[in-house]
């Protein structure tokens, strides 16, 4: 993977430029070129840092000619299709040996290429989905980057754009070009960049559809196709080893697992499915290795079945790392951030989603661009935008889709258009910025023939799930009849019915670090304070006052999450509070301003009101005291709450000794909690331990993760088992 930034200049300085994009790359390089390019038309500089990959050398990614003066820089994964052969810097830049040619037809992967001519000519170029993201900085003087922070220093002085943190507190993620930098736009998906000493010029690409659409317009054709292209990729990824492949119970996954079936990869094959013990993609995915007779493994959510709740200053940390690493350009809800540079490679189901319908309920007649995002997505949930904000993105989304319109879209197609065009490049391209660098992954359902058919279907094919369902009756009908998660074939294919594995009330979920905002008070006292203490454009356009109390009394849903931990994101890069973790370093550089939000994360822990009002089971308490009375499992009952901050979940930890052998969430419904005038009676918890985890102790204590306040009479000295 190589970072890289491309511009002309025969002025001098270029040391000091080379060293200010080195301080500001997200990554410590392992191969650098710094260097002057003279061509015809005057000097290029260019800086590129480069990291190993699973595919790639650093020095397989960067190629000046013997001449020195012309240059071609590789970033991601570029393959041929029929061969499964890499393809490299220097065999980039012999397809493109002059302005203006293309790669050709059987060229696929996920990738930014920049290839610099001796006539002076800068060409530049995504993969189709725009999944590695490009940026510029207007027409002249000609700057190029991959990522959007070297083009805002080289354009210098380097400022945060306001229009994009408004996208990301409505939806989490950019619309459009815009970028986290003022006047740095990123290269729309399909375009073409050419530069010149004189300036550059972006061409688009407009939204082509079929004229005769269905998958009995040459669908089956292109579903082989694909299965080839698919087959190829999956092999790519294998390469001469075990292939390891997530499975989970959705249909994305077991796609992927049909296509490696097909391409001949079962003795090399192991499936693993993340999440909890009894959670229903878990238990599906016992279900297919079982019937294929395939090794398989549970891996706990982030390294552990206990909830990833974090104190206040891990989130804030998280979310600063967040901002620098990505520039500004994407939420906080997914953890895009990274440490270390990876050599692996990664098989993922990515772009199942493309083939698929993005929402399955249409509502009668012409969507209107807030319908259209909230049918499966956030639109400023929490109501935060104010309104000419509100119709300034309104007004952008409507443009998009009377484009669509005017290219022969229909109402349902819309939404599916909206996902390729912006959730794809934008968010997906995002994530890729940083996880590329850890892991290379492979696509085998973005290969170019699967990304034609999606469109070449109708909206209804795409809703009926039709090109999943062909694809696994064609390469493993054995796995047609097994159970999905929550969900099932649409009856219209004619599928086995299987009906679908659903979570056990009261079951754990996957949780992770997110839902830290809803049980521990403290995160929310500490965004609250870092809300109030900033004073950024964000706030010209979103409603500062209702965020706050939205803080305070409401309980969040993952939309709400979703656009809170988009805006936190756009709030500290806007406020300059990025924090500088590089991937591949020993630890953090924080500037300056970091100090601000350390002390914010320092500040005394929200109050507590609450009371433990028994003990059941196989114990029984006396006073302060908890004797025990033989093993079995240990129920305390109570409620617990944050009334400053009521709309907050209080984690409760059971603590022996200084050691967590239990935990609750006090989010018990309790109509006296309610009656008494505590909230909504949400405050009630009832915590169970295993008394074998009691042995040898000499107290417990029932307190909030992260703090030490707890239910009054939730400090219990333990004595050994009652005499009988």
């Amino acid at each position: 993977m190589a970072l890289f930034a491309i511009w002309h200049e025969d002025r001098g300085g270029t040391a000091q430029r080379y060293a200010a994009l080195r301080a500001a790359a997200h990554i410590v390089a392992e191969h650098e070129v710094t260097r002057s390019i003279p061509t015809a038309r005057g000097s290029w500089q260019i800086a590129a840092f480069a990291c190993a990959s699973h595919y790639y050398r650093p020095q397989d990614q960067v190629w000046v000619s013997p001449a020195g003066d012309e240059a071609c820089i590789i970033h991601g994964l570029v393959w041929r299709t029929g061969t499964g052969a890499l393809l490299d810097a220097p065999a980039v830049a012999a397809l493109l040996d002059e302005p203006g040619a293309s790669l050709p037809d059987d060229v696929a992967g996920e990738y930014a290429i920049a290839r610099l001519h001796r006539s002076g000519t800068l060409e530049a170029f995504g993969d189709p989905a725009g999944l590695h993201q490009l940026f510029h900085a207007g027409r002249t003087p000609p700057i190029l980057s991959n990522r959007a922070g070297f083009a805002a220093l080289l354009a210098g002085p380097p400022r945060p754009d306001p229009a994009s943190g408004l996208w990301l507190t409505a939806i989490g993620y950019r619309v459009g070009d815009s970028s986290g930098w003022a006047g740095i736009r990123q290269l729309e998906q399909g375009m073409r960049l050419t530069a010149t000493a004189d300036g550059l010029e972006c061409v688009p690409a407009p939204i082509t559809l079929p004229g005769r659409r269905g998958f009995d317009a040459g669908g089956q054709a292109l579903l082989q196709e694909g299965l080839a292209q698919a087959q190829a990729a999956i092999r790519l990824a294998a390469g001469g080893g075990a292939l390891d492949l997530p499975i989970t119970g959705g249909k994305d996954s077991r796609v992927v697992l049909a296509i490696a079936l097909a391409a001949g990869l079962r003795e090399r094959l192991t499936l693993f499915t993340r999440g909890y013990a009894g959670h229903p993609d878990v238990i599906v995915g016992e279900m297919i290795a079982a019937r294929t007779g395939l090794p398989h493994r549970r891996e706990p959510p982030l390294g552990s079945d206990r909830p990833a709740d974090l104190a206040p200053d891990s989130f804030l940390t998280l979310l600063r790392t967040i901002a620098f690493q990505a520039d500004g350009g994407v939420g906080g809800w997914d953890n895009i951030s990274g440490r270390a540079i990876g050599r692996e490679t990664l098989v993922s189901g990515h772009f199942g989603e493309v083939l698929k319908a993005y929402a399955k309920r249409l509502p009668d007649g012409p969507l209107d661009p807030v319908t259209m995002v909230r049918l499966q997505a956030p639109f400023d949930p929490l109501n935060l935008l104010r309104p000419a904000a509100h119709e300034r993105l309104s007004a952008i989304l409507a443009s998009q889709m009377s484009e669509a319109r005017t290219a022969g879209a229909e109402e349902g197609d819309l939404p599916d258009l909206f996902y390729w065009r912006n959730r794809v490049p934008n968010w997906l391209g995002g994530i890729r910025g940083i996880k590329s660098f850890e892991r290379q992954p492979i696509l085998p359902l973005g290969v170019p023939a699967l990304r034609r058919l999606a469109f070449n279907m109708t909206a209804a094919e795409r809703k009926a799930e039709l090109a999943h369902f062909k694809l696994i009756e064609t390469t493993a009908p054995e796995l047609l009849d097994l159970p999905f998660a929550h969900q099932g074939w649409d009856p219209a294919l004619g599928a086995p019915i299987a009906p679908p594995v659903l979570a056990a009330p009261g079951a754990p979920l996957f949780g992770s670090w997110q839902w830290s905002l809803n049980r521990v008070p403290a995160v929310r006292a500490a965004l609250a304070a870092l809300f109030a203490a900033i004073d950024i454009p964000l706030w010209d356009d979103v409603d500062r006052a209702r965020l706050i109390q939205a803080l305070h009394h409401r309980r969040f849903d993952a939309f709400d999450l979703i656009s809170l931990l988009g805006l936190a994101v756009a709030a500290i890069h806007q406020a300059g509070l990025g924090l500088a973790v590089k991937l591949g370093s020993d630890g953090p550089v924080s500037p300056a301003a970091g100090s601000m939000a350390l002390s914010i994360t320092s500040a005394d822990p929200p109050r507590l009101a609450g009371h433990l009002d028994g003990v059941e089971g196989a114990a029984r308490l006396d006073g302060g005291t908890l004797i025990l009375i033989g093993p079995g499992a240990i129920a305390f009952n109570g409620w617990l709450q944050a009334p400053d901050w009521p709309g907050a979940t209080v984690l409760i930890e059971a603590r022996v000794d200084d050691r967590v052998v239990g935990t609750a969430a006090a989010d018990l419904f309790r109509a006296d909690l309610q009656e008494a005038g505590i909230g909504d009676g949400r405050y009630a918890f009832r915590l169970v331990v295993d008394a074998a985890n009691l042995d040898g102790a000499t107290s417990l204590t029932l307190g909030a993760a992260g703090g030490e306040g707890g239910p009054v009479g939730g400090r219990l000295v333990v004595r050994a088992q009652a005499q009988t």
